[in-house]
């Protein structure tokens, strides 16, 4: 969306987008927290018998990766606001920092960070892509 939004600046849709942006980051950040949380109460779904035990550590530190990621994309969003915005255009959220040295500092974390997060999205869509085109469909029970 950010990406967009640069292509929109200065066009009455910005505002629009950008409290759109805004708001549904601020929606997702509780729903990320809530679902890493969950992970460690719900229990584990078992792996396929074909996945060896380095793949499986492989697997799952690029997933706390992908965590972590995600983190660092919303954080920083929020970190690198220069002015406050109006939750889904109706309750007002307020600037966390107003130093523009820092917010310029977060700005960059997080292009860096949505860059770094889409390349593990296309390298997550492409390894789940791969393994149903090798018909082991079972893996997506993982994916709850």
């Amino acid at each position: 969306m950010g990406y967009i939004l640069h292509s929109l600046d200065g066009s009455r849709w910005f505002d629009f987008f950008s409290e759109l942006n805004m708001s549904l980051a601020t929606i997702a950040t509780p729903v990320m927290v809530i679902r890493f949380v969950w992970r460690f109460f719900s229990p584990p779904v078992g792996w396929p018998s074909y996945i060896s035990t380095r793949k499986k550590q492989l697997v799952t530190f690029i997933h706390e990766i992908f965590y972590l990621t995600i983190f660092i994309v919303l954080i920083s969003g929020f970190l690198m606001l220069e002015k406050g915005y109006h939750l889904f255009w109706l309750i007002p959220v307020p600037q966390p920092l107003s130093s523009p040295e820092v917010n310029q500092f977060f700005f960059k974390v997080h292009r860096i960070s949505c860059m770094a997060l889409g390349v593990l999205l296309v390298i997550h869509i492409t390894a789940v892509a791969n393994y149903l085109r090798q018909g082991k469909k079972e893996i997506l029970n993982k994916m709850r």
